[in-house]
């Protein structure tokens, strides 16, 4: 999973242009996980197939928050 989030924040750091405090750059890169989740799901769909994995990703995120926002500001 380490991994996984490596990379995302490696296309994450495309699309940011300035470096934020960790409250707000976490929240935006929260937000930006569940959209990148998101993204595959079919909208004539009304389950959520990656449920689980949003709430196991927002959990890394949250848990590792140190650990991202180094990552982000490299």
């Amino acid at each position: 999973m380490e991994e996984f989030f490596k990379e995302l924040v490696q296309i994450y750091k495309k699309h940011i242009r300035v470096k934020q405090l960790k409250k707000k750059s976490i929240e935006n890169f929260s937000k930006f996980y569940i959209h990148f989740v998101d993204q595959n799901n079919d909208p004539k769909e009304k389950k959520d197939k990656y449920l689980q994995l949003k709430h196991l990703g927002l959990r890394y995120i949250h848990d590792n928050q140190d650990l991202i926002y180094s990552e982000i500001n490299k």
